[in-house]
C-alpha cells in the first residue's frame, strides 16, 4: 500500500473509530427500551446523533417521518465515507451503498405496484421515501408515476438495475407478486459489489472476500430457514434466492435440504455441522414454532456477524475493515432505534422490544 493510501486510511480510521467509540452502548440501548412513551425515548436521545428525531416528532407526531430520517441518515453516512475515498476504494463504498439504493428502489416499486396494479391510493405514502440521489441518478418520482411497467424499465436503463428489470413482465408480476423481482435486485447489487472487490489491492480484496463469503453464507442460511422451512417454498424457487459465493450452497447439507419434501426439512440438520451451538439452541428451545425458531436462527447468525466485525476492529487499522465495521455498527444501531420507536409506539413491553434488539 502506498504512503498516500496509508495516510488516507490513518485519517479515516481515526475518524470512524472516534464515532464508533461514541455510539450508544448496550446499557444505553437497554435503558431506551424501558421508556414509557415516545416523548420519553426521544428526550433520552438528546445529546446523541439521534437528537433531531425529537424536534421532528414535536413538529409532526409521525413515526413514519422518524423512520424516513433514520434511512436518510444512513445514506448520508455512506455518502460521507465515499467522499473520503478515491478510485477503486470509492467505487467499492459506492457498491456497498447500493444496498440502500436497492432498498429504496424496492419501496418505490412497491408503491407503484400498489397504485397501478392493486388500485390503492399511495398519495400519503410516497412522501416518506427518500427522494434524492443515492448512487445512480434515479428519478424516483418518475418511477412511482409511471403509466406502465415498461416506463420503469426505461427509467432504469442507464443504471445497474435496468437489465434485471427487463427480465420481468407486468403479467408475471401481477400473477406472482414482486418477491422474485426484489430478490433479483438484491442479487444484482451483491454481484456488482463482488465484481468491484476483485479490483482492490490484495489485503483489502482478501478481507472483503472473507466478509462477503461469510455474509453470503449467513444470508443464504436465513433464507433457507425462513422461506424453505417456515414458508415451505419449493426447491426450484428456493435455489433462486441464493446469493453467489460462500460455502453453504456447496455442502451436502444444502443438497439434502433441497431434496427433502418441504414438510421434512430440518433447520437443525442444515446448521449442525457449521454452527453446532445454534443447533443446540434449536433443539433445547422451549418454543418450537417455525416463527420463533426462525427468529432464533436470525439472532444467532447476527451475533456471529457482530463477533467477526469485532475481530476486524482489533486487526490491521490500515485496511477497509474499519469502514465495514463502522457501517455494520451504524446499521445495527439505526435498526435498534427504529425497533424501539415502533415497539413503544405500538405498546410493546420492554421485554418484547428487547427480543428484537440484538
Amino acid at each position: 500500500m502506498s504512503i498516500g493510501a496509508l495516510g488516507r486510511y490513518a485519517f479515516i480510521n481515526a475518524k470512524l473509530r472516534s464515532r464508533i467509540g461514541s455510539m450508544l452502548g448496550a446499557q444505553d440501548l437497554d435503558n431506551l427500551t424501558r421508556s414509557q412513551s415516545l416523548e420519553e425515548l426521544l428526550h433520552a436521545l438528546k445529546g446523541t446523533p439521534y437528537e433531531p428525531l425529537l424536534e421532528l416528532y414535536d413538529k409532526s407526531g409521525d413515526i413514519q417521518r422518524l423512520e424516513a430520517w433514520l434511512f436518510a441518515r444512513m445514506v448520508s453516512l455512506h455518502q460521507e465515507v465515499i467522499q473520503l475515498m478515491t478510485n477503486k476504494h470509492a467505487s467499492t463504498i459506492e457498491a456497498i451503498t447500493r444496498k440502500l439504493e436497492v432498498e429504496n428502489l424496492k419501496s418505490v416499486i412497491r408503491l407503484w405496484f400498489s397504485n397501478r396494479v392493486k388500485q390503492q391510493n399511495i398519495d400519503h405514502r410516497f412522501g416518506y421515501l427518500f427522494h434524492k440521489q443515492i448512487v445512480s441518478p434515479i428519478d424516483w418520482t418518475q418511477i412511482v408515476n409511471a403509466e406502465n411497467y415498461q416506463e420503469i424499465v426505461d427509467a432504469l436503463h442507464e443504471t445497474p438495475y435496468g437489465e434485471v428489470m427487463s427480465r420481468f413482465s407486468i403479467e408475471q408480476l401481477t400473477q406472482e407478486g414482486l418477491f422474485s423481482l426484489e430478490t433479483a435486485l438484491d442479487q444484482t447489487w451483491f454481484t456488482l459489489l463482488r465484481s468491484i472487490v476483485t479490483k482492490l489491492p490484495a489485503e483489502d480484496r482478501k478481507l472483503m472476500g472473507r466478509v462477503l463469503d461469510r455474509d453470503t453464507d449467513l444470508k443464504n442460511i436465513i433464507n433457507l430457514v425462513r422461506f424453505g422451512w417456515m414458508y415451505k417454498l419449493p426447491s426450484d424457487k428456493l435455489r433462486t434466492l441464493m446469493l453467489e459465493g460462500g460455502l453453504v450452497t456447496k455442502t451436502q447439507e444444502f443438497t439434502e435440504y433441497l431434496e427433502k419434501p418441504t414438510e421434512e426439512r430440518s433447520p437443525i440438520n442444515l446448521v449442525q455441522r457449521r454452527f453446532p451451538a445454534l443447533a443446540k439452541e434449536l433443539i433445547e428451545s422451549d418454543i418450537t414454532t417455525a416463527e420463533y425458531q426462525t427468529l432464533l436462527v436470525e439472532k444467532y447468525l447476527f451475533k456471529v456477524r457482530k463477533k467477526d466485525f469485532q475481530v476486524i476492529l482489533r486487526g490491521n487499522p490500515f485496511t477497509i475493515g474499519t469502514i465495514l465495521a463502522y457501517f455494520f455498527l451504524e446499521e445495527r444501531q439505526n435498526a435498534i432505534i427504529r425497533t424501539i420507536i415502533n415497539g413503544i409506539h405500538y405498546g410493546w413491553e420492554a421485554s418484547a422490544i428487547q427480543e428484537y434488539t440484538v
